[in-house]
C-alpha cells in the first residue's frame, strides 16, 4: 500500500473559517499552533511554572507565572530534570538549544506519522525557497512509498531530468550514504545543497532492475508553473506542474485573459504534479468550477468544506492524469470531476489524501509539519492509497530512455568499451544508424556521429568530449518530449467531441 499522507502545506492566509478558528491574515493556524508549541517550549525548558528570559545586566533572571494542567505537571517537571542530568553528566558538551530541539522532535517522532516531523531552521528554510517556487537541488520531488525513497516527478530542465531520472525511480544512496531503510528526508537533506556542487545519486529502477550512478550538479531550480498553448478553435492547454504562491496569483489573470477572448475548452495537464499549496490550488478551481464546494477536509470528528463564492461560468475541461498526480493536484482534478465541470483522461492518480501546515518556531529553531487533516471530493469520497480513476484510461507508450554515457575518456574511432556501446545506444536511439550495438567504436558508429552533429549545426572533430556526450543526452530527452503523446491526443478527442455534441 502506497502511504497516504503528503508533505501538503497548508496555509491559512484567507479569511475562512478552520476547524472551528476564525482564520484571517492576522490569525492564522499556523500562528495558532507557533503559540502552542511556544508555550510547551518555555515550560518545558524551565521547570512547571517558570519561564526563563534573557539575562539582564544586574544577572538578575526575569520570570513568568504560568499555569500548568496538573496531570501535566509531573510530566514537564520530568522532563526539565532529564535536560538537568543530561547537561551536568554527560561526557559530551549537549547545548540547552539542541536538548530542546531533541524533545521537540520525539513529541513528533511519536506520532508516527512519517509526514509529521521536526524541521532543522536549515530545512526550513529550504522547504520555505521551494513553497515559494525556487529552491536549490537537483530539481525531483520525492515521496516514502512501501519503504522506498521513490521520485514522483522531475521538474522541467533540471539536472534531474537532463540526467534522465524517471518518475517511479527508487533512490538507494546518494554521496556514499546508503539510504535503503531511510525517509524522503533524509534523502532531501543529501540532494539539496549549495548551488554549483556535485552530488552522486545512486538509483535503482524497477521497471529494468538496472542500478544507475548518476553524477548531478546542484542547481536553482525556479520551475514554471504554468504552460499554456494554443490548440485552436478556442482550445487551451495548460499544464500545471507544481502549487506555488506564484501558481495562484498566475493562474486567475491567465484564465480571465482565455475567457476575454475565444475560450471554448481546456486541456489542463496534472501528470506529473505533486502539489503544493493547498490555497493555491483552491484559487485555480475558483477560475474553472461553480460557486460551491471544492475539497471536504476532516479531522476526528471535525468537518470543515472549503468552498469558492465566486460565480465562475465553468468551462468544459479535460483534465491528463497519472501517477504523479498527487495531494494538491489530486484536489483539483476531484473538483472539477465531482462538480461536472470536467472528466479525466488518462492513468490513476497517486493517492495522497492528508494536509500539512508547516510552522516556524522562531530564535532559529527551525520549525515543524503536522498532519492536520485528511481530505476527500465533494462528493464524499477518499483516495487514500488508491487515487482518482480516470473517467478515460489511455497508458502512454512505453519508452525506454537510453543511459548517459559513462564519461570517462575521449571517444573516437578504434575504442572499445561500455562507454562506447553506451554511445551506440544514444544514437540509435535518435534514428542513427550504427548497425546492432557491439560497444566497438568503428566507421559506422563515427559516420554516425559525424551525421548527429551535423544535423545540429556542430562541428565533429573526431573525437567527443563529456560536453559533447552531454549534448548527445540532451538530445535524447529533448527527443522524448517532442514523441507522440497518446494521453494528450485522447484529451483533445475527447474535448472537441464535448464542444461539437454536447456529450463527453
Amino acid at each position: 500500500m502506497k502511504n497516504s499522507c503528503s508533505l501538503e502545506v497548508a496555509e491559512q492566509y484567507r479569511s475562512r473559517r478552520y476547524f472551528g478558528f476564525r482564520i484571517t491574515k492576522k490569525t492564522t493556524l499556523n500562528r495558532l499552533l507557533a503559540t502552542i508549541l511556544a508555550a510547551i517550549f518555555i515550560m518545558s525548558g524551565t521547570g512547571a511554572i517558570i519561564a526563563e528570559a534573557a539575562e539582564v545586566p544586574s544577572q538578575a533572571v526575569q520570570t513568568e507565572t504560568l499555569t500548568v494542567p496538573a496531570d501535566e505537571r509531573l510530566l514537564i517537571e520530568l522532563l526539565r530534570d532529564v535536560k538537568e542530568f543530561v547537561q551536568n553528566y554527560h561526557t559530551k558538551e549537549v547545548s540547552q538549544e539542541e536538548l530542546y530541539q531533541g524533545a521537540i522532535k520525539g513529541m513528533l517522532d511519536v506520532i508516527g506519522d512519517p509526514y509529521s516531523g521536526y524541521l532543522t531552521q536549515e530545512e526550513f528554510d529550504s522547504l520555505s525557497f521551494s513553497l515559494e517556487g525556487e529552491f536549490t537541488g537537483v530539481g525531483i520531488t520525492i515521496e516514502l512509498i512501501d519503504g522506498n525513497i521513490t521520485v514522483v516527478s522531475t521538474f522541467r530542465d533540471s539536472p534531474a531530468e537532463r540526467a534522465g531520472i524517471l518518475p517511479g525511480d527508487h533512490i538507494i544512496g546518494a554521496d556514499g550514504q546508503d539510504l535503503r531503510g531511510k525517509t524522503h528526508l533524509d534523502a532531501a537533506n543529501l540532494l539539496r545543497g549549495p548551488q554549483d556542487t556535485e552530488v552522486l545519486v545512486q538509483i535503482k529502477r524497477p521497471s529494468t532492475g538496472e542500478v544507475l550512478n548518476l553524477k548531478l550538479v546542484r542547481a536553482r531550480i525556479k520551475p514554471p508553473t504554468i504552460d499554456l498553448k494554443d490548440l485552436g478553435h478556442g482550445i487551451y492547454y495548460i499544464e500545471i506542474s507544481q502549487f506555488t504562491t506564484a501558481t495562484g496569483r498566475e493562474f486567475p489573470v491567465i484564465i480571465d485573459y482565455l475567457k476575454s477572448k475565444d475560450l471554448r475548452g481546456l486541456v489542463l495537464d496534472l501528470r506529473n504534479n505533486p502539489g503544493g499549496l493547498l490555497w493555491d490550488a483552491v484559487d485555480v478551481a475558483e477560475k474553472l468550477i461553480p460557486k460551491g464546494p471544492v475539497v471536504e477536509l476532516r479531522r476526528k470528528e471535525l468537518k470543515e468544506v472549503i468552498e469558492t463564492d465566486e460565480d465562475t461560468v465553468p468551462v468544459p475541461t479535460v483534465v491528463l492524469v497519472n501517477g504523479g498526480t498527487a495531494s494538491a493536484a489530486e484536489i483539483l482534478a476531484g473538483a472539477i470531476k465531482d462538480r461536472g465541470v470536467g472528466i479525466l483522461v488518462g492513468e490513476p492518480t497517486f493517492g495522497k489524501a492528508c494536509v500539512q501546515t508547516v510552522t516556524p518556531l522562531g530564535n532559529d529553531m527551525g520549525g515543524i509539519r503536522l498532519t492536520i487533516a485528511d481530505y476527500y471530493t465533494p462528493s464524499g469520497q477518499s483516495i487514500s492509497g488508491k487515487g482518482l480513476e480516470p473517467d478515460v484510461h489511455v497508458r502512454p507508450e512505453l519508452i525506454v530512455l537510453p543511459g548517459k554515457v559513462d564519461y570517462k575518456r575521449p571517444l573516437k574511432k578504434g575504442l572499445v568499451g561500455l562507454d562506447v556501446f553506451s554511445l551506440q545506444e544514444c544514437l540509435a536511439f535518435l534514428g542513427h544508424d550504427v548497425g546492432e550495438p557491439d560497444g566497438i567504436f568503428g566507421p559506422r558508429t563515427d559516420a554516425a556521429v559525424a551525421a548527429f552533429f551535423k544535423d545540429r549545426g556542430l562541428i565533429y572533430s573526431g573525437s567527443l568530449t563529456e560536453r559533447e556526450t552531454d549534448v548527445l543526452h540532451l538530445a535524447t530527452i529533448e527527443f522524448v518530449k517532442n514523441m507522440h503523446d497518446p494521453v494528450l491526443e485522447k484529451g483533445i478527442q475527447v474535448l472537441r467531441n464535448k464542444l461539437n455534441t454536447g456529450n463527453w
